[in-house]
């Protein structure tokens, strides 16, 4: 049987050949590639420094959690020893001890309930703690995201009914106060939000598209110059508020302001949305399939996107994004002179970070930076973990 001190040996020289045969292969042939191939990430990265055991503590997460075993905390899965009555490491306990070791000579995890109860085995039904399980990311950096926010098709506005007044003329309004709102509203005591138009996230055409309306915008350039049509991805809308529908007469609504995170003002719309049905447990893995996705936007506003940061990113369920999804982020390489060959060189892209994407829509997703080595930037490229790729790279299925 191989120690498992062997097999951290033999994983060091592993990685160095398999690094090799992805230079060697390039990432233009992954596309190519079957959906099965992509799931067979079996090479587990385990930190030469990852302890025989840790205890779970109050405030962990599971990435964080996972990090300390592991290069690539989304190979979290494929550590994780199953049983019948732990399908996942998603219900982690403060108190709980999770035990590194091996199973015919592969790394495995396993775990013991607090107090050091062993878990049982037996058919049976297990009862949770009354403590909160350790969820899987840091969830005060992505509450306003879960609860707040929403990406829609941008005609949802064209006829949605607006705030037109509020009480005795104020311009603004608080949780408390009435207001007055023209359009099509729903029936006395219907509850809706109330929303504010945030960026409408567009991105060019894919070559082949119809031009339509925007063909006109091209032909008006001057010489030399082209302009892509663009094409909107989603509009972001924040939720300030819900109201109550209090009477309704000849299309103008008074309306009670329930609460309010942030003033509500004339302009600002009503809707009926969908809130409920978001996660709030996140499982950190890979895609099976090959994603290439770019950020295009910081919604905080801030110029260098660093840990913590919440990112709005051109691919959503349509793409086969899912929550829990983790990226590796690709800063472009730099244009260099070769003053020797009198020729512009761009430099290979370098590995920057990764993040965690933890509320998917149709076309678009937010995602939480997990790591950055370096800070990272709007227009950044997102690619499937190396991992994962090595695998495909070194299984010959070219």
């Amino acid at each position: 049987m191989i120690s498992l001190e062997d097999w951290r040996a033999h994983r060091s020289r592993c990685r160095s050949v398999v690094g090799r045969l992805l230079l060697a292969a390039g990432l233009g042939v992954l596309t190519a590639l079957p959906a099965s191939v992509w799931a067979q990430s079996d090479s587990l990265s385990l930190r030469a420094d990852a302890p025989a055991s840790y205890t779970v503590r109050e405030g962990d997460t599971l990435w964080g959690i996972a990090a300390r075993f592991l290069d690539a905390p989304w190979q979290w899965q494929q550590l994780w020893q199953r049983n019948p009555q732990l399908a996942s490491p998603r219900k982690l306990y403060p108190g709980d001890v999770i035990r590194l070791g091996a199973d015919a000579g592969a790394p495995r995890l396993s775990v013991e309930r607090g107090r050091g109860q062993p878990v049982r085995l037996s058919p049976g039904v297990r009862r949770a703690p009354t403590r909160d399980a350790v969820p899987g990311l840091p969830l005060d950096r992505i509450k306003v995201f879960l609860d707040a926010y929403q990406i829609v098709d941008p005609g949802v506005l064209d006829d949605a009914p607006t705030v037109v007044a509020g009480q005795s003329q104020r311009l603004l309004s608080g949780a408390g106060d009435r207001l007055y709102a023209h359009g099509d509203l729903p029936a006395v005591g219907a509850t809706l939000g109330v929303y504010r138009p945030g960026t409408d996230y567009r991105t060019p055409l894919p070559t082949g598209q119809p031009r339509q309306a925007a063909q006109q915008a091209t032909d008006q350039t001057t010489p030399g110059q082209e302009t892509l049509e663009m094409t909107s991805r989603g509009l972001e809308l924040q939720r300030l508020g819900h109201v109550k529908v209090i009477r309704n007469v000849d299309g103008v609504g008074e309306l009670q302001v329930l609460d309010a995170v942030q003033e509500i003002r004339n302009g600002d719309y009503l809707l009926a949305l969908d809130e409920g049905g978001i996660a709030t447990q996140f499982q950190p893995r890979a895609p099976e399939t090959p994603v290439v996705a770019t950020i295009l936007s910081v919604p905080a506003g801030v110029r260098f996107i660093g840990r913590y940061d919440v990112v709005a990113i051109d691919r959503g369920r349509a793409d086969g994004l899912e929550t829990g999804h983790v990226l590796q982020v690709m800063r472009q390489g730099e244009r260099v002179r070769d003053d020797t060959r009198d020729a512009w060189v761009t430099l290979p892209d370098t590995e920057a970070g990764a993040v965690m994407v933890f509320r998917v829509f149709d076309h678009l997703s937010y995602a939480l930076v997990m790591r950055a080595s370096q800070p990272l930037a709007v227009g950044d490229r997102l690619v499937v973990p190396r991992d994962l790729r090595e695998t495909v790279a070194s299984g010959g299925a070219f």
